[in-house]
């Protein structure tokens, strides 16, 4: 919309990233430009189906995209005035030890599988 942009495009960018790590697809995907900009900038976000594509979601996380995607920066979880406290407060974040996370002591789900050469 060339009306400039502030901290909460930040939080915009992880919602788009939760959705794509977990979906596989960017939300708004279109191949063609235009349609693509018009749906980020009024289409709802949507979901696909979990048993037609046997995806495993959580309201949670369904919830924490639609926050983190508000079309409203200002209305954006993250945007108020506790920043990342607010978005860490989210439900979705309830089983993550933040103090954990902080002092490296989580492991990755998934390890890449690196052989040494």
């Amino acid at each position: 919309m060339q009306t400039g942009h502030n901290a909460a495009i930040d939080w915009w960018a992880l919602g788009i990233l939760i959705y794509e790590m977990r979906i596989g697809v960017t939300p708004f995907f279109n191949k063609n430009k235009n349609l693509l900009l018009t749906k980020i900038q009024r289409a709802n976000v949507i979901f696909p189906d979990k048993e037609k594509y046997k995806l495993e979601y959580s309201d949670e996380f369904v919830d924490i995209v639609k926050c983190l995607l508000n079309k409203d920066p200002a209305k954006r979880l993250g945007s108020g005035g506790n920043d990342v406290h607010e978005v860490l407060q989210h439900p979705w974040f309830s089983s993550l030890s933040i103090a954990d996370l902080e002092a490296q002591k989580i492991e990755p789900p998934l390890k890449p599988d690196v052989k040494a050469g």
